[in-house]
């Protein structure tokens, strides 16, 4: 039940901060100040790491390492695996393409550090990063007793999640509200692909 109310409070400040910036070209909130802080102080040396960090992000390494992944787990029979990274990357993947061409957010275009296309919000690093790093946490642990180790395996899934959120904002092509959509809908997104898998998948 608190899951769900969570699930459902997060819904709410998604939908909020999608009907603030729907068809917006600038930012709301605190985005001109983050963005103006980390732009008054770039290192050459933490772009170059961002842009790394943001490449793997990028549907250019997921679709080849998720593939890899989804092909290992169909030769050792692990159907469950395979069906659950196909459902949640693949699946938050379109929804956030669906979710842009909602909301229809220009990126902050004075602050880019690198050529990026595309509309704004919700990210799609943050968010598939965010559903798909908490897929893997969950499948390395859906059978470990140990409430630690599982802990530690979401704690580490959260935070590669946040270091891919930051490296977009760093490099200047999205704004910090993008990501932090992007984050609620991948928790939410996370969820919705389980309860899927759990009463739908399992019939196909």
């Amino acid at each position: 039940m608190k899951r769900q109310i969570l699930i459902i409070i997060l819904l709410a400040i998604f939908i909020t901060l999608g009907l603030m910036v729907r068809g917006s070209s600038d930012g709301i909130l605190f985005d001109h100040a983050i963005l103006e802080s980390i732009h008054n102080n770039i290192d050459p040396t933490l772009v170059d790491i961002m842009k790394f960090i943001s490449f793997l992000g990028s549907y250019k390494f997921l679709v080849p390492a998720v593939g890899f992944a989804v092909i290992i787990s169909i030769i050792n029979r692990r159907y469950f695996v395979a069906k659950f990274l196909i459902l949640n990357s693949l699946g938050s993947f379109v929804f956030n393409h669906l979710l842009k061409l909602v909301f229809q957010r220009t990126r902050p275009l004075d602050y880019f550090l690198v050529e990026q296309g595309g509309l704004s919000f919700p990210s799609g690093h943050s968010m598939v990063s965010m559903s798909l790093c908490l897929a893997i946490a969950y499948l390395l642990t859906r059978e470990e007793r140990s409430k630690r180790k599982r802990i530690s395996a979401y704690t580490l899934a959260v935070f590669f999640a946040l270091v891919m959120g930051l490296s977009r904002i760093y490099l200047g092509v999205h704004w910090p509200t993008d990501i932090l959509g992007g984050f609620i809908m991948g928790y939410i997104f996370y969820n919705l692909s389980k309860l899927f898998l759990s009463y739908g998948l399992s019939l196909l």
